[in-house]
């Protein structure tokens, strides 16, 4: 009897720290649980964006890549399935993109190009009629948005370069088109350079003034 009741306490004090134990846990896991599916529910409610969706984060990760970019596929009560541009599925939990700065790509209205190359000092005299053209050409083209701006300027002259700056917009918002029209834009530029046998500033060229100007001082 006496061996039996002392066996009494030790097995109580096991069930209760299992107990307590227990209850942590389920605490931890409880509130993070609930925590995703109220995420879920502003996601379902608010609709920030939906399956199919293309999504960016503003925030970016440590490599200098966005933390999220890629396509909605599916969004649980838990966790949403976003399929990046590698084709590898993240997982995230919904509680974290809740709140989370998140662009919605597929609803864009249009695609921006900018684009600021770099000419050469010596063409200064003939940039008066090369942003004249270029912004012509902007002005003529059919498959950029009119009612948005359509802007070429000489942007500053830096010590070793003429800095332009060219920015419009697509009328279209698919990826396949924006990079046709991105380049046309470039192959016009470049025609209009060589028309006034002006060229981009090389980097080559650049470190030889360098270095002549070092060697004369």
């Amino acid at each position: 009897m006496c061996i039996r009741d002392s066996l009494y306490p030790a097995a109580a004090q096991a069930l209760l720290t299992l107990g307590g134990v227990s209850s942590v846990l389920l605490g931890f896991v409880g509130r993070d649980i609930l925590s995703n599916l109220m995420g879920a529910t502003v996601l379902y409610a608010a609709q920030p964006f939906t399956k199919g969706d293309w999504i960016q984060s503003i925030k970016e990760a440590s490599d200098g890549r966005r933390e999220i970019d890629g396509w909605v596929e599916k969004i649980g009560w838990y966790y949403t399935v976003i399929n990046t541009w590698d084709k590898r599925p993240l997982h995230l939990p919904n509680s974290k993109l809740a709140t989370m700065e998140v662009i919605n790509a597929s609803r864009m209205t249009n695609r921006r190009i900018l684009w600021q190359p770099k000419v050469r000092l010596a063409d200064m005299a003939v940039m008066p009629q090369i942003v004249s053209e270029m912004r012509e050409a902007l002005l003529a083209n059919p498959e950029l948005d009119p009612e948005q701006h359509r802007f070429v300027f000489l942007r500053s002259v830096s010590e070793l370069s003429l800095d332009l700056w060219i920015s419009c917009h697509t009328r279209s918002v698919f990826l396949e088109d924006f990079l046709r029209i991105n380049q046309g834009i470039i192959f016009t530029f470049s025609q209009i350079l060589r028309r006034h046998g002006a060229r981009f500033a090389d980097r080559n060229q650049r470190e030889a003034r360098i270095l002549r100007a070092d060697s004369v001082a």
